[in-house]
């Protein structure tokens, strides 16, 4: 592993996040959530020092098989070009992700008292009805799980957004 290389979710790093089947510990669960295929390694690992992660959160997840390695040090340790940054998508594309996210991690944060704002999820249809939903999704990520993480996941969401 190198400063550089970039981590993506697998099939069953993506099932994992659905279903919950391996009963991740929730600091080890919140960075599978935030490995998006984009960041390189050194992000990740400050993100995860700032949330009180594992410190080998990664070697974790790669030897469960949920994240591998998408990009960085190629063979004689010659770095290959990361993949693009997310900038290029769609506009529905970005809205889905963004949605996504928010709604993965509300429900992690606080479980069945999660519902009301599910429901105001929902019914967002573009990208300004998330935008006017950051205010509580970010005073309820804050009360279940501390400010550094409502800062990590809205820096992710309003990158999402763009």
């Amino acid at each position: 592993m190198a400063a550089g290389d970039i981590y993506k979710k697998t099939e069953k790093g993506q099932a994992e996040i659905r279903h919950r089947k391996l009963k991740l510990s929730p600091r080890l669960r919140t960075m599978l959530l935030l490995i998006d295929g984009a960041r390189p390694e050194f992000m990740l690992l400050e993100e995860g020092a700032k949330l009180g992660a594992p410190p080998d959160f990664l070697q974790q997840l790669a030897a469960a098989g949920l994240v591998e390695k998408a990009a960085g040090a190629g063979p004689g340790g010659a770095a290959s070009a990361p993949e693009p940054a997310p900038t290029g998508r769609d506009e529905f594309t970005r809205f889905r992700e963004a949605k996504h996210f928010m709604n993965t991690t509300i429900v992690d944060a606080l479980g069945i008292k999660s519902f009301f704002f599910t429901m105001k999820l929902e019914r967002a249809g573009v990208s300004a009805d998330l935008v006017e939903l950051l205010g509580a999704y970010e005073e309820a990520i804050t009360r279940a799980e501390g400010e550094e993480t409502a800062r990590i996941f809205l820096g992710r969401l309003h990158e999402m957004l763009r």
